[in-house]
């Protein structure tokens, strides 16, 4: 009983640990990217089989119909998810590598095979002897065929490991080693639980897996802008360092936007106006482009948004309707201000070795040309 009772202690901690990261790393405006969505799918699934595993601890070798199949239903479930967080995994590091969509649904049939095949032996197993099994007293035991699971898992765990060491040219080591060490803390504890097979320490193992990735990759990339809310400069860099490797048709389109009169919104209001009016600009910005495109502050007054597009004609629509909400935020009236930017845009084609460096360069010094043509406009006016 006393070893029941530290097991459920353990995964309660566990779980405690997996709320706390997902409240750090979720984003008021849901606005993810797909590494983001699956690194938050995985503190969910495991958060899942903490829950599951504590279940089939208080109810193991509790007598009555309704327990026994309450049990069956739990290890269905249980046993199904268990390749699906492997298969997480192996997407997660797939798209932090090379950042495409589309590479990862080429093949995603094929990845689906081991857990539909899973899915179908752990439902076979309430039948069958295969995954797991309940004697007169309700009481689990192993089934006969249970390293089939176990070999489902693993590769998926030998693939991404695979993936990792045939790109890890791709990565820092930091990042490297980060996502090579989120496979093995896991695979520790499965090697545990063969020897201990009351013992379940996967999924706490794997919770210090998602800490580790947490504080060593997610912390710094999931980081937004403290003031807008807005994506900061350092994921920027790293968003860009994946799209441009991305070989795809679609164009990159990148707008440099400078916040006009910030100084003299500063100097004449207040620096809480001149925050605010950064934070109406976010705002504009949200309102104006699509939920995939990339929205950053650079810093100070300037921001970057970075789409996907496929005829530079989108582009201008996207410009037009941007000068729309800004007329329609002045008309308001709403601060005593008015809201005016300047923007620098272009399209680029990834398939001519664009850098990430280039690219901002280059929207860079058309926003401060198109600057210098609206000061001399000003000026001229005068």
């Amino acid at each position: 009983m006393n070893l029941i009772v530290q097991f459920i202690e353990m995964n309660c901690y566990a779980l405690i640990i997996l709320f706390f990261v997902f409240r750090n790393v979720r984003r008021q405006d849901h606005q993810y990217f797909p590494d983001q969505r699956l690194f938050l799918s995985i503190i969910c699934a495991v958060a899942a089989m903490l829950l599951l595993d504590t279940l089939m601890w208080m109810i193991d070798g509790r007598p009555g119909r309704v327990f026994r199949i309450l049990s069956y239903g739990t290890m269905v479930v249980y046993n199904a998810l268990n390749p699906v967080i492997c298969l997480l995994w192996y997407l997660y590091v797939d798209f932090y590598i090379f950042g495409s969509r589309k590479r990862i649904r080429s093949y995603m049939c094929l990845l689906l095979i081991p857990v539909g095949l899973n899915l179908v032996l752990s439902v076979v197993s309430v039948f069958r002897n295969i995954y797991f099994f309940l004697d007169e007293y309700n009481t689990y035991h192993r089934g006969k065929y249970i390293a089939i699971l176990m070999i489902l898992c693993l590769i998926y765990v030998f693939a991404t490991s695979v993936l990792l060491f045939l790109n890890r040219k791709r990565l820092n080591f930091k990042e490297f080693f980060s996502l090579f060490l989120f496979g093995l803390f896991p695979t520790v504890g499965a090697a545990v639980q063969l020897f201990m097979p009351r013992g379940v320490l996967i999924w706490t193992c794997t919770t210090l897996s998602i800490l580790m990735l947490y504080i060593n990759v997610q912390n710094d990339q999931l980081r937004t802008d403290y003031l807008t809310g807005l994506y900061n400069r350092r994921y920027l860099d790293h968003y860009l360092s994946v799209k441009v490797k991305t070989r795809d048709n679609r164009l990159l389109a990148g707008l440099m936007i400078d916040l006009d009169s910030f100084k003299k919104i500063n100097d004449e209001y207040g620096h809480d106006s001149g925050d605010q009016a950064l934070r109406n600009v976010s705002r504009i910005l949200r309102q104006t482009f699509r939920r995939q495109d990339f929205i950053s502050r650079y810093g100070g007054d300037e921001f970057v948004v970075v789409m996907e597009i496929q005829e530079p004609c989108e582009l201008k629509e996207i410009l037009e309707r941007l000068r729309e909400n800004i007329e329609m935020f002045n008309r308001r009236n709403i601060v005593p201000y008015k809201i005016g930017l300047t923007i620098g845009c272009d399209c680029f084609d990834r398939k001519e070795g664009l850098t990430a460096s280039s690219f901002l360069t280059r929207i860079d010094r058309l926003m401060y040309l198109n600057k210098q043509k609206n000061d001399g406009q000003h000026q001229h006016k005068d």
